[in-house]
């Protein structure tokens, strides 16, 4: 199923994009039981497809002229061999321009429940996890979970996706229920997935020659809080995050950014996300804010810093019909809280001073045709974004 999106430049840079992504979605869901009706095997699988028509930008491929290259597929399965274990893994291929192409593990785990009673709960899972950070980050490739085809940059960047999407190594979870509450924690901590391809673009604004890696376990949190089964939700979401960059013979990160020469230059990275939605019976409402602490080291006195970004977006939902609503949603972001025009990239030749704001609106609609086939036709108008997201990204969107 297809769909198109198109975008009118203005000279003041700002880009209107009126966008229409058809995304199919299929959710077969069974479950197979044997014997011990403890021992249940649950299959569940999804699918999305995209097309995207753009102007000033090219975004999941070669968009200026029309791109279905944003494609998800995932199939996932759960078994319960014990009431105290149960084993779950899923695969995923996704295809999002030239960033991405491949089928890979999103999770697989091992999850043991030493104790659960009717109110406090307490589990522990060990492989490939996902992060618990902010409200939709773990289901963040599902079309069916997320609230628009593209998630609020400010808060779930494509460009640090892999940072965050999940990683391996453990979590342990707590719940607590009471009455009409329920209370959980969730604290993560492992080894990056190793694809910092956009990561690097992201931080350089290109891809260099050296090596930026992990240098150090990721930690993370997640501290939630629901009302009467998800009508007040909120969190608190941290991560802490550190990289080193590893220079190579005439790297231009060294000649042209920092105009120093370096070995090991070192990043590191804390966000704190705080999360808020209200449910009624016919809207939503939704409202993140993150702060992101970082520092810059070892690089020079031409990149070395310490600085905070800032990135929130409030959302809303109407169901004009139980099965179609509406969206809204206005997003910014800020590289730097305290230099909000880009004016303090100088020191940086190879970012625009465009790559350090940004600002969205974004209307769409959404129909669920039967509970297992969605379409979502977003449109958006953005003045810019951060720097450049894909290798196939080009010019001011």
């Amino acid at each position: 199923m297809g769909g198109f999106f198109f975008i009118r430049r203005d000279p003041a840079r700002e880009v209107l994009w009126l966008a229409i992504i058809w995304t199919l979605g299929l959710l077969p869901a069974q479950a197979l039981e044997w014997g011990d009706r403890r021992e249940r095997i649950n299959f569940h699988g999804f699918a999305s497809q995209g097309y995207t028509w753009t102007s000033a930008n090219n975004l999941y491929g070669h968009s200026e002229n029309g791109s279905p290259n944003f494609t998800e597929i995932g199939l996932n399965l759960r078994l319960d061999p014990l009431p105290w274990m149960s084993v779950a893994a899923q695969g995923l291929y996704r295809h999002a321009g030239e960033v991405e192409n491949q089928v890979q593990l999103d999770y697989g785990f091992l999850e043991l429940g030493p104790y659960a009673d009717a109110r406090l709960r307490l589990a522990l899972r060990g492989g490939r996890v996902k992060n618990p950070f902010g409200l939709y980050n773990e289901t963040r490739d599902v079309a069916f979970t997320r609230p628009s085809i593209l998630l609020p940059q400010s808060v779930y960047l494509d460009r640090s996706r892999s940072l965050y999407l999940s990683s391996d190594g453990g979590q342990l979870e707590m719940d607590y229920t009471w009455g009409n509450h329920e209370i959980s924690f969730r604290f993560n901590t492992g080894l990056y997935r190793d694809e910092f391809k956009e990561v690097e673009t992201s931080i350089f604004g290109f891809n260099p020659p050296g090596n930026l890696s992990a240098n150090r376990p990721l930690f993370l949190g997640q501290l939630r809080y629901e009302y009467d089964a998800g009508q007040l939700i909120l969190a608190v979401s941290h991560a802490d995050v550190e990289l080193e960059y590893r220079s190579a013979p005439n790297d231009p990160v060294a000649l042209f950014l920092t105009n120093t020469p370096f070995k090991t230059g070192r990043i590191h990275s804390r966000p704190l996300l705080f999360s808020l939605q209200l449910n009624g019976e016919r809207w939503s409402l939704t409202g993140e804010y993150m702060l992101q602490f970082q520092e810059v080291r070892h690089f020079g006195p031409g990149f070395d810093r310490d600085f905070t970004s800032v990135g929130w977006y409030v959302q809303g939902h109407y169901r004009i019909l139980p099965s179609v609503q509406l969206l809204g949603r206005y997003d910014v972001f800020y590289l730097n809280r305290s230099d909000h025009d880009g004016s303090g990239l100088g020191l940086e030749p190879l970012r625009p001073r465009h790559a350090a704001f940004a600002k969205d609106w974004t209307g769409g609609l959404r129909w669920d045709i039967t509970p297992h086939w969605m379409t979502a036709p977003p449109g958006c108008r953005s003045r810019t974004i951060p720097a450049p997201w894909t290798p196939n990204a080009t010019g001011t969107w």
